[in-house]
């Protein structure tokens, strides 16, 4: 829009318009006065524009510190889980110790009334008396077999199922089954 130099200083100006100046000057007033509008509403348009993303803004701000918050609430749940599994493995693997050495202690409580009640029981005949573990048991097997089997002039076969039995009981003993 061109804008119209008219000169107006006061009022008395108005009257040395001519008729074609003043239409002249009635019609830019009144495009000034549409052009103006125009801008009003642009502005009111703009500015409630800008109140809806002030509004979303603050709604995102406030969504984001919701999420912030419960961010670092489930951190906390999960640093206090965290503490509880580390103490309850902790506990765990003590206990998994006590009981291990309570077994062992156990066990060879168990074992050694076995090796003494083996040794002076009736059902132990002389050829493994004094064997005390697996070792010694195969041991003195090798070496009885070497003398009492079958194959070799000393063997005999009566003696040989004597001597099979013991080592299979005593061997099912000490393996624990």
């Amino acid at each position: 829009m061109q804008e119209k130099n008219f000169n107006i200083n006061s009022p008395e100006d108005f009257n040395t318009f001519s008729d074609e100046k003043m239409k002249d000057y009635k019609k830019w007033l009144f495009e000034e006065n549409i052009r103006l509008r125009e801008l009003q509403i642009n502005l009111e348009d703009e500015r409630k524009l800008i109140d809806i993303q002030k509004g979303m803004l603050e709604r995102q701000q406030s969504k984001s510190m919701l999420l912030r918050k419960q961010l670092e609430n489930q951190k906390n749940l999960f640093d206090q889980q965290w503490q509880i599994m580390e103490r309850e493995i902790r506990q765990l693997s003590a206990d998994k110790d006590k009981f291990e050495r309570e077994k062992r202690i156990y066990r060879d409580k168990v074992y050694r009334e076995a090796r003494r009640s083996m040794y002076h029981a009736e059902n132990v005949k002389m050829f493994f008396k004094g064997v005390d573990d697996t070792a010694s048991l195969k041991k003195r097997y090798k070496a009885l077999m070497k003398i009492y089997h079958t194959d070799n002039s000393n063997g005999d076969k009566e003696l040989l199922q004597a001597i099979n039995t013991e080592y299979e009981t005593l061997t099912r003993f000490y393996l624990g089954t």
